[in-house]
């Protein structure tokens, strides 16, 4: 069976097909949105879980509950930049995903210590590019992280 230019599709018999078109007579294609979150970097982390040293920081990060994804941990750090990608493609409306990061302290022995954590609302934000996400811990600003959020359309095949 032969293959048609691309942007065409041959039938059975090996006729081409036209492909269908928008009202502006461009390719019709179909796309699906998703979601390319970056947690780029912790910020100024007062709080101290350690007896010696500093933190140990990595992030999880959820979505309306559910948990998308953990940073991988950085030794000794109040302050560090992580720049990790989550991909997620979202059931509805992107911008309505309640997102939720927990920071936590990583422990060679024993539990992980929970140091703070913060919340971010896509749908009360104009941009969602280099947001800042204020960590508390019960009740008191113990710094923060940042995050990009970027909403594309990528196609279906």
């Amino acid at each position: 069976m032969g293959f048609g230019f691309f942007g065409s599709k041959k039938d059975k018999k090996g006729k081409q097909k036209a492909m269908p078109k928008n009202e502006d007579g461009t390719i019709a294609v179909e796309t699906t949105k998703i979601m390319e979150i970056t947690i780029v970097s912790v910020n100024n982390i007062t709080r101290e879980t350690d007896t010696f040293g500093k933190i140990d920081p990595y992030v999880i990060m959820y979505g309306n509950g559910q948990m998308l994804g953990k940073t991988k941990p950085v030794d000794n750090a109040t302050s560090c930049v992580l720049n990790e990608l989550f991909v997620i493609k979202p059931k509805g409306d992107p911008r309505s995903i309640q997102f939720k990061f927990d920071l936590m302290d990583k422990d060679d022995i024993g539990d992980d210590d929970e140091v703070g954590s913060g919340a971010f609302n896509p749908a009360a934000e104009e941009s969602l590019a280099n947001q800042t996400v204020h960590l508390k811990w019960k009740g008191k600003d113990i710094g923060s992280i940042t995050v990009n959020i970027a909403v594309k359309d990528i196609l279906v095949v």
